[in-house]
C-alpha cells in the first residue's frame, strides 16, 4: 500500500480483539501498542458496536491522555466520528450507517478514499440464535477493503469468506492442537509489525506526508470554524458563564472523569456534535477547552470509578448563552 501511495488506515474491533474478555477496558498491552502505532504517524480507529457512552467507558478513558482515534465507527455504524486536531475534539460527522460493513465505506465515500486501504481487525464472533442471523462482523466481509483479519476462534475459518478476491483474509494458524494468532495478543502483534512498517527509513518521509495531506483533507472536507482567539473564559458548576463572549473559547472545569458532549443548537436541533475527554490537569481537577465558538450547549459523559463500571449521562444539558 505504502510502496502504491496509498497509507493504510486500521480500523479495529473491541471485544476479544482489544480485551481479554467480553464487556471488559481496553488492555494495557493494546494501548501501548496503538500508542506506538500513533507515534510512528499511523491512521487507525474503531469499529465497534458500542456507542460513544460505552466506548468512552471502555476505550477513551484508557487512551485519550496519550492519542486520539482518528475515526470512531461506532454504534454499529449509527455514529461515525472524526478527530480535529486543530479543534481538539472528536467531530460527528452527519452520516448514518446500519452495519459496520457499510460504516467503513460510508466513511470511505466521505472522504473519497479508496476502501482497499483499510485494514479491518476483528474476532468474527458467530451468528446470533436466529439461524438466518450474521455475526456482526460479518458486513466487513462484503466491502471491498483491502485487508481482514480475524483473530477470534469461535467460527471456522471456512465459515468467513470475503465476498471480494481482492481481499487478504488472514485467520489463526493451527499448528497440532495449539492454535496462534488469537484474541488481543495477536491484534498487538498485527499493530507492532505495522509500526515496524511505518518505522522503516525508506518509507519514513512517504508517511508524514501522506497522513498530513490526510488529516488536512479531513479538516477541509468538514469545514468547522478554527478558533482565532485563545484567552479562555473558565466555567464550572460554582461558577457557570451566564453568556459566554462570541469568538472566545471556553474552558470548562470539572472534579471527576468523564467526557464533554457538546453541540451547537438552532431552533431545538443540534446541527454539529463534539465529544471530547476531559483531561486531567490536577489532583480531583479535570478541564476541557471548548473551541467551537458557536457551541451553545453541553452536557457530560461521567466515568464509572470502576473501570468496567457503568457511565452515566450528567441527567441534563447546560445552556451557553453566546453574547453578539
Amino acid at each position: 500500500m505504502i510502496a502504491a501511495g496509498q497509507f493504510p488506515i486500521v480500523f479495529l474491533d473491541l471485544d476479544d480483539t482489544l480485551n481479554k474478555r467480553f464487556g471488559a477496558a481496553i488492555e494495557e498491552k493494546a494501548v501501548t501498542s496503538l500508542r506506538k502505532l500513533a507515534e510512528a504517524t499511523g491512521l487507525f480507529g474503531l469499529n465497534v458496536g458500542a456507542d460513544i457512552f460505552w466506548a468512552g467507558q471502555r476505550i477513551l478513558r484508557e487512551t485519550d491522555h496519550l492519542f486520539p482515534m482518528q475515526f470512531m465507527l461506532l454504534a454499529t455504524g449509527k455514529q461515525i466520528y472524526a478527530w480535529v486536531e486543530s479543534l481538539q475534539a472528536y467531530v460527528r460527522l452527519p452520516m448514518r450507517a446500519a452495519n459496520k460493513g457499510q460504516a467503513m465505506r460510508t466513511l470511505a465515500e466521505y472522504f473519497d478514499i479508496s476502501l482497499d486501504q483499510c485494514i479491518f481487525i476483528a474476532d468474527f464472533p458467530g451468528p446470533g440464535a436466529d439461524p438466518g442471523q450474521q455475526g456482526i462482523d460479518d458486513p466487513v466481509l462484503r466491502e471491498c477493503v483491502g485487508i481482514i483479519v480475524n483473530v477470534g476462534l469461535q467460527r471456522n475459518p471456512e465459515d468467513i469468506q470475503s465476498a471480494f478476491a481482492e481481499t487478504l483474509l488472514l485467520h489463526p494458524e493451527r499448528r497440532g492442537n495449539n492454535v496462534v494468532g488469537i484474541g488481543y495478543e495477536a491484534t498487538v502483534q498485527y499493530l507492532t509489525c505495522m509500526t515496524e512498517i511505518l518505522k522503516c527509513e525508506s518509507y519514513v518521509e512517504t508517511v508524514k506526508a501522506i497522513r498530513a495531506q490526510w488529516m488536512s483533507i479531513v479538516e477541509q472536507r468538514l469545514n468547522l470554524p478554527v478558533p482565532s482567539n485563545s484567552d479562555h473564559q473558565l466555567w464550572t458548576f460554582e461558577h457557570p458563564i451566564q453568556e459566554a463572549e462570541s469568538h472566545r473559547p471556553v474552558l470548562i472545569r470539572v472534579k471527576g472523569p468523564g467526557m464533554l458532549h457538546a453541540g451547537v443548537e438552532r431552533d431545538g436541533k443540534w446541527v454539529r456534535i463534539y465529544d471530547v475527554p476531559l483531561k486531567k490537569v490536577a489532583p480531583h481537577v479535570w478541564e476541557v477547552s471548548v473551541l467551537d465558538s458557536e457551541v451553545n450547549a453541553f452536557t457530560f459523559i461521567w466515568y464509572n470509578s470502576d473501570r468496567a463500571g457503568n457511565p452515566h449521562w450528567e441527567g441534563r444539558n447546560y445552556v451557553l448563552r453566546r453574547s453578539l
